[in-house]
């Protein structure tokens, strides 16, 4: 069984104009420790397939299992964000928070303990270490995705979902995430979405989706 498990799965949105089917009968498997990256187009599904992986939205059709459960309901899905780190392209940090308040906080409301000291040597490792006691809106937009991203790995997720990881970073600083991504690479799961192409070189699989299928591997 895999950690994660799509049973063609088809994701419906309702828009002004009507239904859209963002995803359309996708199956595939994360291993103990694969790094699956899924590529494609913009609007094309790729974020739709984290979020059903966090069971932020339901499947009109087929499964969705995750650690061997589907989150069909909300406690359920809780249960499984829980184990789940999520880096998202909007970012999730409070503003009124600096970053280290912002990471305490996130492990706290996660329930997961918290080794400060592996946190700092992580922080200077994605060339953040000077802007921990800063707010989010006093970062640039590489800093903010490198904060963000330093915040998500802070409590050892046993899954992580990266979304974009390297937008809004210059070579120098998204060759940083790429090398991370690498060294943790048979450590934690992880499903990657990107248009990146230095991704696919520290990625075990590559799925190509186009419309909401996956159109590859």
């Amino acid at each position: 069984m895999g950690v994660v498990e799509f049973e063609d799965v088809f994701v419906k949105y309702e828009t002004y104009t009507g239904g859209v089917l963002a995803l359309r009968g996708v199956t595939f498997s994360l291993g103990e420790k694969e790094i699956v990256l899924i590529m494609g187009p913009s609007g094309s599904g790729k974020t739709t397939v984290l979020k059903a992986i966090l069971g932020l939205v339901r499947p009109l059709h087929g499964s969705v299992r995750v650690f061997g459960t589907e989150p069909k309901d909300e406690k359920r899905a809780l249960k499984v964000r829980r184990k789940i780190g999520y880096l998202t392209q909007e970012g999730t940090m409070i503003n009124e928070l600096t970053v280290w308040e912002n990471i305490r906080f996130y492990a706290k409301g996660r329930g997961r303990s918290l080794n400060e000291e592996s946190v700092r040597k992580l922080a200077e490792r994605l060339n953040i270490g000077a802007v921990l006691d800063k707010h989010p809106n006093q970062l640039s937009g590489g800093e903010l995705k490198r904060a963000e991203l330093l915040m998500v790995l802070s409590d050892n997720p046993e899954l992580l979902l990266l979304d974009e990881p390297t937008s809004m970073l210059d070579a120098e600083n998204s060759e940083v995430i790429v090398e991370l991504i690498s060294e943790l690479r048979g450590g934690v799961p992880m499903v990657i979405t990107s248009h990146d192409p230095r991704l696919e070189k520290v990625s075990d699989r590559v799925l190509r989706i186009v419309g909401g299928k996956l159109v590859g591997e």
